[in-house]
């Protein structure tokens, strides 16, 4: 480590040179004024100073510019600046505190004084970098965990009748919602979205728990009304202790039949999802069940919407409301965009509110699905 005097006295900066090497710190850059300091300390020898002392002869008059050289040294580089003066008065302290000084060395110099108070601040900077390496690896953690989330997001899915693709941005650095969708057979295709009530690593985490249990869960039981009762006992099971907080979760999950041209669906307090039709028909798939985890058991009953020959399906979650005029979906974005996949209109929907370039109170999540039968 090294530090770094800055001042005009030749006798006051031999004596803090020689009580530094008392203390065996033996690196020692002095300079007459903060800026010869900064002009002259490559960037290497910077990176290993640990102090600033900053010896001046305060007045209440010269105060301010004291001040704004402290502010200079702050901006120049993150240590403990500890200012080294005879003057007591108590406005100037508060107003150097206040500028950011870290501590005071008063004159006439005393060894075990001056000891002391080096050491507390090397105590400090110490502490405040273990404190930024582990910042730096919850940060780490953190991507690595968001990637791995990303991941387990459906990729896009094309079929001979059946397009999805979604759309994933998180308020935090991790979320908690999810979409994923699985070809059951020849006709049907699954649908899930789900929306953790909550934010940041909690509702992550849970979300992930959930996750893990769809694949195994939609291609066994398939039918809506049975996917959900079992996704509502697992998430009550899991999540209901006097251990953890109590998480609930809206969804909403679609059976997409292409023989038979319906589409089955439960929707467990979700926003509602919206069906476009080739001509411009809307119709929404309100919620008919209530949310997920808050009871063990729920009645649930599913309902059937029947096919034309185009369809499009936009699902959500309430996170995108917040970007929206009077709360409410832009349908009418969708209709004028009819014609694109799925992938494209997403895209413009997301460039059309800005989606990519703001932060958000919650997360956002889109599915659009594209079916399209004979004849269509």
């Amino acid at each position: 480590m090294s530090v770094v005097i800055v001042g005009e006295v030749d006798n006051d900066l031999r004596r803090l040179q020689l009580y530094f090497k008392r203390m065996n710190i033996t690196e020692i850059h002095s300079f007459q004024t903060v800026e010869s300091a900064i002009e002259y300390m490559s960037n290497a020898i910077k990176e290993t100073v640990e102090l600033v002392i900053l010896d001046v002869k305060m007045t209440l008059k010269n105060c301010e510019g004291i001040c704004q050289k402290i502010d200079l040294l702050h901006k120049w580089i993150d240590v403990p600046i500890l200012l080294s003066t005879t003057y007591e008065k108590a406005e100037t302290i508060d107003r150097v505190f206040e500028s950011g000084v870290f501590d005071f060395i008063l004159k006439p110099f005393d060894f075990l004084h001056f000891k002391s108070r080096i050491l507390v601040a090397l105590k400090f900077i110490k502490e405040s970098k273990q404190r930024k390496r582990r910042e730096e690896q919850r940060y780490n953690d953190l991507i690595f965990a968001k990637k791995v989330q990303k991941n387990a997001l459906s990729p896009r899915l094309v079929r001979k009748h059946v397009e999805c693709d979604g759309l994933y941005l998180t308020s935090n650095i991790l979320g908690g919602d999810m979409y994923c969708w699985f070809k059951i057979d020849e006709h049907l295709t699954a649908v899930l979205l789900y929306d953790v009530m909550g934010h940041g690593i909690a509702a992550s985490l849970v979300t992930m728990s959930i996750r893990s249990l769809t694949r195994g869960l939609i291609t066994r039981l398939v039918d809506p009304v049975t996917v959900m009762k079992e996704m509502n006992r697992q998430i009550y099971t899991m999540f209901t202790d006097s251990e953890i907080d109590h998480f609930l979760v809206t969804a909403i999950y679609l059976l997409i039949d292409t023989k038979n041209k319906t589409v089955e669906y439960v929707n467990a307090a979700h926003p509602a999802g919206i069906k476009i039709g080739k001509y411009k028909q809307t119709m929404e798939l309100a919620a008919n069940a209530p949310i997920l985890g808050l009871l063990p058991n729920m009645k649930i009953n599913k309902k059937k919407i029947y096919l034309a020959d185009w369809s499009r399906i936009i699902l959500y979650t309430d996170g995108l409301l917040l970007t929206q005029q009077n709360e409410k979906l832009d349908t009418e974005f969708f209709h004028s965009y009819a014609s694109q996949h799925n992938t494209y209109t997403l895209n413009k929907f997301a460039e059309q509110y800005n989606l990519y370039e703001n932060t958000y109170k919650d997360d956002i999540s889109m599915v659009s699905i594209t079916i399209t039968l004979e004849g269509g």
